[in-house]
């Protein structure tokens, strides 16, 4: 998984190279670099053969930073590359055993994807591609008859996490407001090396992004 992410990372830089370092006509001036504040909700759980006999159920996290769009030129108007700096919270609840108690676990992680973007129609954008994420926290938050207990278990995960994303969205130039749904996934297990579970990341996010200087840059 390791090499065909560094692969897919390669393939987008050999694209743009050939898109617009030999091309006259690649002028940032232009519009063809935008940038902003990005803000999401995500429902996550595990998934894997491990996760799918503890019959996990989803939880709510939230992720947000700053992105970077970079088009590759007036020649290739449609085609670009996102990337940036995201905090993003994954996890998974477990059954309730009908006693009232609750149990879920919250992973925080700080994510910079490599993502190819091409735009179908209009602001329409189909996004794709790896991401490399960087474990902050795994936290485990156990409510019983209105209490709260916290552990930490980030010794039993994995440090990094290798993934991928796919995602549509819709960028309204005019005003530089965007949406999109994304559904991210992760290639390796979320236990350590030391443990032979095998259950993974995987969660659906919806969010809103702003480019912040679409008053200064015309729309491509």
């Amino acid at each position: 998984m390791k090499k065909l992410c560094n692969l897919s990372f390669l393939g987008i830089l050999l694209i743009s190279y050939g898109c617009c370092i030999t091309r006259p006509n690649c002028n940032p001036e232009e519009g063809n670099f935008k940038y902003g504040p990005e803000i999401s909700y995500r429902t996550s759980s595990y998934w894997g053969e491990d996760a799918k006999d503890e019959d996990l159920k989803h939880t709510g996290g939230i992720g947000l930073g700053g992105y970077v769009h970079w088009t590759f030129c007036e020649d290739y108007p449609a085609m670009g590359i996102y990337s940036g700096l995201f905090y993003n919270q994954f996890g998974a609840r477990y059954p309730d055993d009908g006693s009232g108690e609750t149990l879920k676990d919250r992973l925080s992680y700080l994510t910079i994807p490599f993502t190819f973007t091409y735009d179908v129609y209009k602001g329409i954008r189909v996004e794709a591609g790896p991401d490399l994420s960087f474990l902050l926290a795994a936290k485990e938050i156990y409510k019983y008859n209105g209490q709260k207990e916290t552990y930490d278990f980030k010794e039993d995960v994995s440090k990094v996490q290798i993934g991928f994303n796919l995602a549509v969205s819709y960028i309204y130039e005019p005003l530089g407001l965007g949406g999109f749904i994304r559904y991210n996934g992760g290639f390796n297990k979320v236990p350590s090396s030391d443990f032979d579970t095998k259950a993974y990341n995987g969660g659906i996010s919806f969010g809103a992004r702003y480019h912040l200087n679409h008053l200064f840059y015309k729309g491509n």
